[in-house]
């Protein structure tokens, strides 16, 4: 795939997604497998209605094969989500804590595996889409506090950092020129101790 030169330093949405697919989930297997040992992985010995943990993409293709049922992250659910954008809303500077793919985990959940949800999957992508649209507009009003030497992104995840990493690291290089021209003129009026 060929990407305009600012975005090849990203990751794009499909490669953080293979990253989330990383990631360990449980899992309530609906019937009994011996363990499988992969090149990467290792898969558990499965005992049918025993939950286990396994690689999400372990998962999504028991699930598609009806072998199992996906368990729910616990903060994928209507309270705590209501709770996390609250949060959001009452601190304007701070970002709640959420996983570091929440964004890539619940679309997968949600498209994936909505029939082990335990809330309406209308109400959690309009929650998670508000939760999203929140957070962007948070995090652009921190770009307003940027320097040349960082950046405060604590508690965004993955696919919102890659989102403002190109306009984030145009921003710092043109101020880093800002600082080293301002740096250099402020030298330039001083007398050298050598003259």
């Amino acid at each position: 795939m060929v990407l305009i030169e600012n975005l090849r330093q990203n990751l794009s949405p499909a490669e953080i997604q293979f990253l989330c697919e990383n990631e360990m989930i449980s899992i309530l297997p609906r019937y009994s497998m011996p363990k499988l040992d992969l090149i990467a992985d290792r898969v558990p010995q499965l005992k049918g209605m025993k939950r286990v943990e396994v690689p999400l993409w372990i998962a999504l293709i028991l699930k598609g094969q009806g072998k199992c049922n996906i368990i729910i992250p616990d903060w994928l659910n209507h309270d705590h989500l209501s709770e996390i954008y609250e949060q959001e809303r009452k601190f304007p500077h701070m970002f709640s804590k959420l996983p570091w793919n929440w964004i890539e985990l619940a679309k997968i959940m949600l498209t994936k595996a909505a029939d082990d949800l335990q809330d309406s999957s209308t109400y959690l992508r309009s929650i998670l889409q508000d939760l999203k649209e929140l957070r962007q507009l948070k995090s652009k009003r921190g770009l307003r506090e940027l320097n040349e030497s960082n950046i405060q992104l604590n508690g965004l995840s993955l696919m919102e950092i890659n989102e403002m990493r190109p306009f984030v690291l145009g921003v710092m290089g043109k101020l880093r020129e800002l600082h080293e021209s301002t740096t250099v003129e402020e030298g330039e009026g001083e007398g050298s101790d050598f003259e």
